[in-house]
């Protein structure tokens, strides 16, 4: 009999079973792939390898304006796939490592909960074979690529359409793209290959990129796309069907175009894995194709959790992280909760963008009247220096009543390091007063946090 039983080995399932491990639970993992999950194998991972390399190729061909003069630069994406895989795999290797170091029994395959299963005792089946049986039981299954209903959206008819995990094993650039989607994982790959020379159009149905980021800092990003990598927005478009090398659009006033490609990415996001975990068992509550679970990442069922993507709270890795921290203190007896309002977003396009806790627009929804700080980025020297023609923007959203800081939003290269001092200012509800205590090194991109509150 196990302690806690953990279905999936991503980014929620193996660092709450070395951590459990470590705290004398016993423990068992079940994963039938890679350890590591989505993010480290086919997610964030790879595609920041690749967008690694498009920004030392991007700031390559601008190097002249310093004083560098590369008489010749070449790219080589058969060697950058080699890279990036050799990364992933010690990556890979060193999760499952570090579990196994832990004392959690492993097993390879995939766990099923059987229908003589109950809230005392989790009897999981793995394959056809097996049966072990836990106090505990937490899914970590992750999550799936979304295919929208689209006609002629067939990957095995169509071999020039392909999704996220085909984009990162590419060998070859195409020379005309269409990407459907203007969230994360378009803006990212859609950075990439606009890059390295195709001609990328990026459809969205929404009259905006970037999803629910601040409305100025996704018009701000997409105008810097637009002259900097030359991608084409069409926003407020849906596919309407997909045909052998020509994608028809159509706009709300059903007015149709047809767009050429030589490869249509299809990035409409992802979807929790949850078929087949054997979940009408034991009754599990699910709602729009995610798992349910409150703020202790509780199910409806007692010492049933859910962690990571499959919850559909929020689809990130950090996130599965926190949500397996919040998981062990529960089981140990704590009454931990997570809060997602401190949970940082980041899109790691060139320029960067980060967010955390409530922009402009979410305060307006929620009728939060609220004080906006905003600068460009050039308030920070080392910004000037090392970027050129080019001023980001960093906004600051403050109650207005109490003068809380609620959430930043930031536009500009180091945007995803920084974001971790907004996630301070917001948990633990800074006043601007307060930042009189705080010393910025100087030069660094980061003060003008300060600047900007405290101007």
């Amino acid at each position: 009999m196990f302690d806690l039983i953990i279905l999936g080995g991503g980014p929620g399932g193996y660092e709450l079973a070395y951590k459990a491990s470590k705290k004398k639970i016993k423990t068992a993992i079940i994963e039938k792939d890679r350890f590591g999950g989505t993010c480290v194998t086919v997610g964030c991972i790879p595609s920041k390898a690749l967008l690694h390399a498009e920004k030392i190729f991007s700031e390559a061909q601008r190097s002249q304006n310093i004083g560098i003069n590369l008489s010749s630069i070449t790219f080589d994406q058969k060697q950058l796939i080699k890279y990036k895989d050799e990364k992933i795999s010690l990556l890979v290797n060193a999760a499952e490592a570090k579990v196994r170091k832990s004392g959690a029994k492993i097993y390879k395959g995939f766990g099923k909960i059987t229908k003589d299963s109950k809230a005392q005792s989790f009897k999981i089946q793995i394959d056809d074979g097996e049966i072990i049986e836990g106090k505990n039981l937490v899914i970590a299954t992750g999550s799936e690529i979304f295919y929208p209903s689209i006609k002629g959206l067939n990957k095995e008819e169509n071999s020039n359409i392909i999704d996220s995990t085909d984009a990162l094993a590419m060998t070859e650039i195409p020379k005309n793209m269409v990407i459907m989607g203007a969230g994360v994982i378009g803006l990212e790959l859609g950075t990439f290959f606009a890059g390295f020379g195709s001609k990328v159009t990026i459809v969205e149905i929404n009259s905006k990129i970037a999803g629910p980021f601040d409305e100025d800092i996704s018009f701000k990003l997409q105008k810097e796309l637009e002259k900097t990598k030359n991608i084409k927005f069409l926003l407020g478009y849906k596919i309407n069907e997909i045909n052998k090398n020509s994608v028809k659009i159509i706009d709300k006033e059903n007015r149709e175009e047809i767009i050429e490609f030589d490869k249509i990415l299809i990035a409409a996001g992802r979807k929790p894995r949850i078929n087949n975990l054997g979940l009408e068992n034991l009754k599990v509550y699910v709602e729009n194709g995610a798992i349910v679970t409150d703020e202790n990442l509780r199910t409806n069922i007692p010492n049933l959790y859910a962690v990571g993507d499959v919850n559909g709270k929020s689809m990130l890795a950090h996130t599965a992280y926190k949500e397996g921290e919040v998981v062990l203190e529960n089981i140990l007896g704590y009454n931990d909760k997570i809060n997602y309002n401190q949970i940082p977003s980041v899109i790691y396009c060139t320029p960067e963008v980060s967010e955390i806790g409530i922009n402009e627009n979410l305060a307006k929804k929620m009728g939060i009247e609220v004080e906006i700080k905003k600068i460009p980025m050039l308030y920070s020297g080392r910004f000037v220096i090392e970027n050129d023609n080019f001023d980001g923007m960093l906004k600051v959203i403050l109650r207005k009543e109490t003068r809380e800081i609620l959430g930043l939003s930031l536009l500009g290269n180091y945007a995803s390091e920084i974001i971790i001092v907004g996630s301070i200012l917001v948990g633990k509800r800074y006043h601007p007063k307060q930042l009189k205590e705080l010393v910025f090194a100087h030069p660094t991109v980061s003060e003008i946090i300060k600047t900007a509150i405290m101007e």
